[in-house]
């Protein structure tokens, strides 16, 4: 499989995504001058998913990501040490990442949206394995995350708002 062409594979118009259950995994980087591979953590808010599933997937599709950047000579361009790039799949990091738990069966949406702003807003550019003690289930409240939904509610009014306003002023300007 290609770079890239890993999409085509998955066939996600198939699956039911609003019935499923979801959890988020966060692929770190290191710095070129590290010792150490990639980091790959799971953040799941119901503990349901699988992690060693999960996991074999993702180093399955590193592989692949590997393997093909190798045959096109892309390697410079990474910014993993070319030592460490070489040795790439023995040297990828697995961490299930203990987090908050949802209360319920139908909030695991918002909980990846909020692990995802939460990781962003307070996690290092670059992650090291010193810096996952900043996880646990004492990150943050669950109804922290739970409070998410009406963000996104009052975001999406606003902008639906907007949009009719627009389409309202538009109509309006070609009828006259």
């Amino acid at each position: 499989m290609k770079g890239g062409d890993w999409k085509r594979h998955a066939k996600l118009e198939h699956l039911d995504i609003i019935s499923l259950h979801w959890s988020l995994v966060i692929i770190c980087v290191p710095d070129k001058d590290e010792e150490s591979g990639p980091i790959v953590l799971h953040l799941d808010s119901l503990g349901l998913h699988s992690s060693r599933s999960v996991f074999q997937n993702i180093k399955s599709f590193l592989k692949e990501e590997w393997h093909y950047l190798d045959q096109e000579g892309d390697l410079p361009d990474l910014p993993i040490a070319d030592r460490i790039w070489r040795q790439l799949p023995q040297r990828i990091t697995e961490k299930i990442i203990s987090v908050p738990q949802q209360k319920n069966d139908y909030d695991c949406g918002i909980f990846v949206l909020y692990f995802m702003e939460r990781f962003i807003e307070e996690a290092p550019e670059r992650l090291k394995k010193k810096d996952l003690a900043m996880f646990g289930k004492q990150w943050f409240k669950p109804e922290e995350a739970s409070c998410l939904r009406a963000k996104i509610r009052n975001v999406l009014n606003k902008e639906f708002e907007k949009a009719c306003d627009i389409g309202c002023t538009s109509d309006a300007s070609s009828s006259e």
